[in-house]
């Protein structure tokens, strides 16, 4: 049988000494890097289960965030799996491979809207959803008859005929908490966010049984798994969410998921996902500065939403659930009173946790392209595209207050007086909730 491997590169970093951003402190970068759900890449799980269909394959899946890479093992087929962060070294590795014999394919997001690059470095490239696209090419791979660039329409991939993902290759560290994907699509467009490039703007759900085959088989590789949905908008199509919900609801199950701030303006919703193991989500709120989201996705969503943020934060937090919000700072609206009023917000809301970023503008999004077209990107270097390092020319303020406003942020939202205040709070909800 051919040995294939199937790697998720890890991301450099801007320096050999610091993975998110060189300015920070090691204390905050460890923060940063403890505040993050950690999963395994779960599209290298669909792949593999394409490949061992075959049965031609001794396949092998690799996830540096989670595993080290044997540099001594030899393979027949290498495919990897890019993001914009991971694209340096991925294309490192790609060259080190084809050295060494191996057939090289690079696939994933970033080889989608850089097509023209990762090809220089590949010698298949995978455009789009693989599903489809995957098993042509290893019948033409088989037949010495591989194609240079295989690129699935945007969108076409029915997700009932989306494989069970192969969990028993996932390493024991990765066990823990493990990701499910129900759907694909969502329907904001938010202008900084490159989803839309693989996905297109259709919403597109799994059947609820096929859902439950997947969590059945996460239970078979370790009961006391948590289930991360990582669907980029879980509740926005109410009815899929119920249907969901109500068949999870026959497992011990705890699960966490991504969602909009529509959630919390459904209190059926709400009571459904925390009876059935949801305890958090984390929600895209961009930002404290109202008049950073006018006009940041195509419909104006997050705009005519925020002033209904805090009592929104509030119901799905009184029920149990806790809030992830995720915030970008550095947006073109922001001067340097945007770092007291993110933490002002996040410590009023009592908000769980806060994924905190700074503008970073992706290929393959419409923030990318303005900022080419106004010459504000001060590098195209990918490992310095981490979400937590600037690559742009803020519009307000520097670089340096950016950097430094960043880490007064997060220094004061994660104080050990500020984390209390937050337990305490959430003690007090949990325990009114029970009475």
């Amino acid at each position: 049988m051919k040995r294939l491997l199937l790697l998720v590169p890890k991301c450099d970093g801007p320096t050999e000494n610091k993975k998110w951003n060189e300015y920070l402190s090691n204390d905050i970068e460890d923060l940063v890097t403890q505040n993050m759900w950690r999963i395994f890449t779960p599209g290298v799980l669909v792949l593999a289960k394409l490949a061992e269909e075959t049965k031609m394959y001794e396949v092998q899946v690799v996830d540096e965030e989670f595993q080290e890479l044997d540099m001594t093992e030899k393979y027949e087929l290498v495919a990897m799996y890019t993001v914009t962060p991971n694209a340096k070294r991925a294309y490192k590795l790609a060259e080190y491979y084809k050295q060494q014999g191996a057939y090289v394919v690079l696939g994933g997001v970033h080889a989608t809207v850089c097509s023209d690059e990762a090809i220089k470095h590949a010698d298949t490239i995978m455009i789009g959803e693989t599903e489809y696209t995957w098993p042509i090419f290893l019948k033409d791979y088989k037949m010495n008859m591989a194609k240079k660039i295989y690129s699935q329409p945007l969108g076409e991939v029915d997700l009932d005929y989306s494989p069970m993902p192969s969990f028993h290759l996932l390493p024991e560290n990765a066990r823990k908490l493990v990701a499910i994907q129900t759907a694909r699509g969502c329907p904001h467009g938010c202008k900084f966010c490159n989803l839309r490039s693989l996905y297109g703007k259709q919403y597109r759900t799994k059947k609820i049984e096929n859902i439950d085959k997947e969590i059945q088989a996460v239970k078979q590789i370790n009961p006391l798994a948590m289930i991360y949905f990582t669907d980029d908008n879980l509740f926005c199509h109410e009815e899929h969410a119920k249907l969901l919900m109500q068949k999870i609801s026959t497992y011990n199950l705890t699960w966490y998921a991504n969602s909009d701030i529509s959630f919390g303006a459904n209190m059926e919703l709400i009571k459904m996902a925390y009876k059935s193991g949801c305890r958090q989500v984390l929600i895209g709120l961009e930002s404290a500065n109202s008049a950073n989201l006018k006009g940041l996705d195509e419909n104006s969503f997050k705009s005519r939403n925020y002033v209904n943020y805090k009592s929104l934060i509030e119901n799905i937090q009184s029920c149990g659930i806790g809030v992830i919000g995720s915030f970008i700072l550095g947006l073109d609206e922001d001067n340097e009173d945007i770092f007291d009023k993110t933490i002002d917000f996040i410590l009023d809301t009592k908000l769980y946790g806060a994924n905190i970023t700074v503008n970073t503008p992706y290929p393959g999004t419409l923030n990318f392209k303005a900022m080419c077209d106004d010459n504000r990107i001060l590098t195209y270097d990918w490992n310095h595209y981490t979400i937590f390092n600037p690559v742009i020319k803020p519009k307000k303020m520097t670089v340096e207050k950016l950097n430094e406003g960043y880490l007064r942020v997060m220094k004061t939202i994660n104080s050990s007086q500020n984390i209390k205040n937050k337990m305490n709070y959430f003690k007090e909800k949990l325990s009114n909730k029970e009475k």
